[in-house]
């Protein structure tokens, strides 16, 4: 991840896309690359798996349901990968179920969004979690 310039709060990344709606995998992508990160998109599980292992993003936009595997197969693939480490995960879905959510958390997801969102609060969203630093773990004692 890199700042876009000096004084600049704005956090660019490599973001994996990954949504099987090709409308809105586009206008996401697009509202994503006017912010200046670098957009890779995959229709489907199996092509995010791929396209993660190639790039090492910064952060995966993650559907739950897509062909070839869905979204928390998709994380089960990717495990404890070298390319997944320090990897933020956003699910991005219609379903907002509980046992949906806590599943995915489960397997490392960062946080899980309804797409019932603007683009505007998308992007700011996407600056907000990518300005996060993680926490370190405490150590026992």
């Amino acid at each position: 991840m890199q700042s876009l310039g000096e004084g600049s709060e704005k956090v660019v990344t490599t973001i994996v896309l990954a949504e099987d709606e090709a409308d809105l995998r586009s206008v996401l992508a697009e509202s994503l690359r006017r912010e200046g990160h670098t957009v890779f998109e995959a229709c489907d599980g199996g092509e995010a798996v791929s396209l993660v292992r190639s790039h090492a993003p910064g952060l995966l936009l993650l559907d739950i349901w897509m062909p070839v595997m869905g979204g928390l197969e998709v994380l089960e693939h990717l495990g404890r990968s070298s390319e997944a480490v320090g990897m933020k995960v956003v699910v991005l879905s219609q379903l907002g179920d509980s046992d949906t959510r806590l599943e995915g958390f489960a397997l490392g997801v960062d946080d899980y969004w309804t797409k019932d969102f603007s683009l505007v609060e998308f992007c700011a969203r996407i600056q907000r979690l990518l300005r996060l630093a993680p926490i370190p773990p405490v150590s026992p004692g």
